[in-house]
């Protein structure tokens, strides 16, 4: 499936849920890349290989249509780099640079570092602007899923157990400030 292209060992391989509307005749799968020690945490490579059925079966025979790679960290004390937690790094974010934004996400979603919040709820939780108390509580039981550019700044969206994301947005020119808007995700 990875011939022609570089990449690391492979450590795991997983299905990967259809979490929208899949064609029919269709399957993807991940193959999980052995991470990397990098600075304060860990990186790999996650490669999504898609495969098709030339007569849209739902079982198969799939032939393999396309593969392609996505990064992915996690930040972690430890020596050796573990298996879960990691964050999707949407493209044009260097790793180095990824780690740090990770890692200012989790001072402020822990509550480590103070900031100002400017905060939205589309979902109808009147709860969850109601002080900067109750936005930390929201936070603290979610878990940092993509990593992505905003304007001159980036933006980090959380997962919990609940079907709602929130997405944090750090501005550099107002590191003081974060805004925090809790959606549901489109339904596709």
């Amino acid at each position: 499936m990875l011939r022609g292209k570089t990449h690391a060992p492979v450590e795991a391989v997983a299905m990967v849920e259809p979490g929208h509307l899949a064609p029919p005749g269709f399957v993807e799968r991940d193959l999980i890349e052995q991470p990397v020690r990098n600075g304060s945490g860990c990186v790999r490579r996650r490669w999504r290989a898609i495969f098709r059925s030339p007569t849209l079966e739902r079982h198969g025979p799939f032939i393999l249509d396309s593969v392609y790679a996505m990064t992915e960290i996690v930040l972690t004390g430890r020596s050796a780099c573990p298996t879960t937690g990691y964050v999707h790094v949407n493209p044009g974010i260097d790793q180095m640079a990824g780690l740090a934004m990770l890692a200012q996400v989790e001072a402020v979603r822990t509550g480590r570092v103070r900031v100002a919040f400017d905060c939205k709820d589309d979902t109808g939780d009147a709860k969850f602007c109601r002080s900067r108390a109750s936005i930390l509580q929201d936070l603290a039981t979610r878990k940092s899923w993509i990593l992505s550019r905003d304007g001159g700044g980036f933006a980090v969206s959380l997962k919990g157990q609940t079907r709602s994301i929130v997405t944090m947005q750090f501005d550099p020119r107002n590191p003081d400030r974060v805004v925090v808007t809790k959606t549901y995700p489109a339904p596709f």
